[in-house]
């Protein structure tokens, strides 16, 4: 084949899927280029701590990131330094302070560091049999999320040329294109003389065929499909008995070519073949793919359905797309999560994610709903929910058993519908572990081995003795388990523990308990005259009225609620739990602890509510009243629903005439209640007390001034009186009002004359 024909063949090939670029095998297969070492237990003891060290690491980055996050551009020193006690890296802060916003920059790199980092490299050993001891440190070394490969023979070099074959790719609505398939290997074992074709898609390309993954037909149309790659790769012959089994002619050697063919686990499949539907050997979990609106078969799926029964295949085509958001609703409910904020576009992506085979935790992650989602829609915090979706269910008021029975119905019910269709039409969707091993071998025969299993969870070493016992080597894919019901339930008491210490020593003076004479917290109570406002409101069709009581600064110090139509019982309820919570607040409890406590608590009445300009739904009677407390005397505009800044009388913050809300002051909160007017002065008011203070201080400033210039008028106006006493009256105020000595009285007017 001519160079500028083999170019334009691999270019189609590539375009179609059927090839992926030229790679290095390392790129493909993890494990290429290791050598396999005796298993002993010091060997496994060493890969369990290399495992553990890097998630050790990973968590301690970021750690070490959300310590950060909590920091301004310019945080102060004691805060620091409290941050150093606390456990951040010295070398980090040190990073942190050396560049302007660094602190935010350093963050943003130990979390991209964490989350990007590569796992350790695979551990392979030589098979060997499993004593008690061996199988005990292979199962703590896969429980800290190990790699190992147990190979019965060398594994190819790291830098071997490579490109991966999506088999499946070469079978059409006619059959298998084998005219283009061989001139494609052909092209790509001349580029790479000495290279590797590692094949990928067989399980996808037996179902293209009709014949059913699980049967012996299937491993029978596997080793063939392998034979023939075998064949138009490194140029050996095809022979007829397995050409008959695909319907194609036999073909003889037509010279040696040193390219290898393998079937190997492939590290990354969706980089290299976007479209490819099975790694290696291992049978498809589902043949559920996606159009731009609705889920629909696979490639394989339909192909298999066409070759095998293509009456059925409009009717499951059909009943797939009617399937759509099904799974989610019966999991959650889809009311349900759109009455706590998911859109249409949140609940597709976590529809899509679902039906991709991933878990309701990484359905509901970071990583699938978006930042933007979770901050914009839900009001949380992204970098909360990395890969904690049951945390962000929690977060917005799903319960831990709504969370567990959601995860048993979606672990139940993920892809059964695509599997009953596929089964109603002879084809099996997975398989049993026995099968799949069968499959593998019969490929490693037709390959003369180059053949490597991949075993997770589902099969257990059972499988993986098995796979060996037939001669295959074995990949062991361990996942880092998660702590135990022991670890998750002392963590939370420590959690608890380490919140109360932080509320004590938070804790105002005032409220701490008399720990000399035992007494409990002080109480603070309301002044006789004080302010509040009432909110009448309809929630689920059931009349409620809030009446609220503050305290001299405008914080909340008391609620009532009335309910008049309801029955005795419920009514009395609703009024003694406003009693307890308002005896709570009054001795020292936050607003904030009540909010956390029962907003997207669940009971009826609930559903619409009506009367209120900034709650439109409830989940309960409680829930709107602490959403409304907490929107009203916190500030927390995220448990509203209607974005608007009000005035404290109704009108939109376009309407009035300040530009910005004006704060509300100590002043105010003497005349209006904070509540109502949401923590905002409205703007018909102005507050003249400080004006009116210093016009009475200058009044006074002017009148002491004025008698102190009268006085000292009087004083220069004042005679010099006489030391005598006055005659008459006897008063010292006598003084001459004449040369020839006469003198009068300044208190009695008396007048005496000089007799000289």
């Amino acid at each position: 084949m001519d160079e500028m024909r083999a170019k334009e063949i691999l270019t189609a090939a590539e375009s179609d899927g059927l090839l992926s670029e030229r790679t290095r095998l390392a790129e493909i297969f993890r494990g290429a280029g290791h050598h396999a070492r005796p298993l002993t237990p010091e060997s496994l003891k060493a890969t369990t701590a290399a495992c553990s060290a890097a998630a050790l690491v990973g968590v301690s980055q970021l750690a070490s990131a959300e310590i950060l996050e909590r920091f301004d551009d310019a945080p102060r020193n004691a805060d620091l330094a409290e941050a150093l006690a606390a456990g951040l890296p010295q070398d980090v802060l040190e990073e942190a302070l050396r560049q302007p916003g660094g602190f935010r920059r350093t963050a943003d790199a130990l979390r991209a560091a964490a989350m990007n980092a590569t796992a350790p490299a695979p551990a392979v050993f030589q098979p060997s049999t499993l004593d008690p001891v061996l199988e005990q440190l292979l199962v703590e070394s896969l429980l800290e999320g190990a790699e190992i490969i147990l190979a019965q023979e060398p594994l190819p070099s790291a830098s071997v040329p490579a490109r991966l074959l999506d088999i499946a790719m070469s079978i059409g609505p006619d059959g298998i294109e084998a005219d283009y398939l061989f001139e494609a290997l052909e092209a790509a074992a001349e580029e790479m003389p000495d290279g590797a074709i590692v094949i990928a898609g067989l399980s996808a390309a037996v179902m293209s065929l009709g014949i059913d993954y699980a049967s012996p037909e299937g491993a029978v149309a596997a080793a063939a499909l392998c034979s023939l790659v075998k064949s138009g790769a490194t140029g050996a012959a095809f022979p007829a008995a397995q050409a008959k089994t695909l319907n194609l002619a036999a073909r003889k050697a037509c010279g040696k070519r040193s390219c290898s063919v393998l079937v190997l686990p492939v590290a990354d499949l969706g980089a290299f073949l976007p479209d490819c539907e099975s790694h290696g050997t291992a049978p498809l979990a589902t043949v559920l793919a996606y159009g731009d609106e609705t889920p629909t078969l696979s490639r394989a799926g339909r192909l298999g359905i066409a070759h095998h029964a293509p009456e059925r295949l409009p009717m499951a085509l059909e009943r797939i797309a009617a399937s759509g958001e099904s799974d989610l609703d019966r999991a959650l409910g889809l009311d349900r999560l759109r009455d706590r904020g998911f859109t249409d576009v949140a609940i597709d992506k976590v529809s899509r994610a679902l039906g991709e085979g991933l878990p309701l935790n990484a359905a509901f992650s970071r990583w699938v709903l978006g930042d933007e989602v979770i901050s914009s829609d839900l009001k949380l915090a992204p970098e909360e929910f990395d890969a904690d979706g049951g945390g962000l269910l929690s977060a917005i008021g799903f319960s831990r058993k709504d969370i567990l029975a959601a995860e048993t119905t979606i672990s139940g019910e993920n892809g059964d519908a695509t599997a009953e269709i596929m089964a109603d039409c002879g084809l099996q969707v997975g398989a049993t572990p026995e099968a799949e091993i069968a499959f593998a071998a019969a490929c490693a025969k037709a390959l003369g081995g180059n053949v490597i299993v991949s075993v997770d969870g589902r099969g257990g070493l059972d499988m993986a003795e098995a796979a060996l016992e037939a001669g295959l080597s074995v990949q062991l894919i361990g996942h880092r388990a998660p702590p135990d019901d022991e670890v998750r339930e002392r963590m939370e008491h420590i959690t608890a523990l380490a919140e109360e210490i932080a509320v004590e020593a938070d804790t105002p003076t005032a409220y701490s308990p008399n720990l000399m004479g035992g007494e409990g917290a002080a109480r603070t109570r309301l002044p006789d005259r004080r302010k509040g406002y009432i909110q009448k409101a309809s929630v689920g069709g059931h009349k409620v009225y809030l009446h609220t009581g503050e305290f001299e600064d405008g914080s909340l110090g008391e609620i009532f609620i009335d309910m008049h139509k309801e029955g005795a019982a419920f009514r009395s309820l609703m009024n003694n739990f406003a009693i307890a919570t308002s005896i709570g607040l009054q001795y020292g409890v936050p607003l904030e602890e009540f909010v956390d406590a029962f907003v997207f608590t669940r009971f009826e009445p609930a559903g619409a509510v009506t009367g209120n300009d900034r709650i439109t739904r409830a989940t309960s009677i409680l829930d709107y009243i602490f959403r409304e407390l907490a929107v009203s005397y916190l500030g927390r505009d995220d448990l509203a629903e209607v974005d608007v800044t009000h005035d404290g009388l109704g009108r939109g913050a376009g309407d009035a005439t300040r530009t910005e809300p004006a704060p509300f002051t100590e002043e105010a909160a003497q005349i209006i209640s904070r509540g109502f007017s949401r923590g905002q002065l409205p703007d018909n008011i102005v507050i003249l007390d400080r004006k009116r203070a210093q016009k009475l201080a200058d009044e006074e400033a002017e009148a002491a001034e004025a008698a102190a210039e009268s006085e000292e008028t009087e004083a220069l106006n004042a005679p010099d009186y006489l030391g005598d006493a006055c005659p008459v009256c006897g008063s010292f105020t006598l003084f001459e009002i004449s040369e020839d000595g006469d003198i009068e009285c300044d208190t009695c007017g008396e007048e005496t004359r000089n007799q000289k």
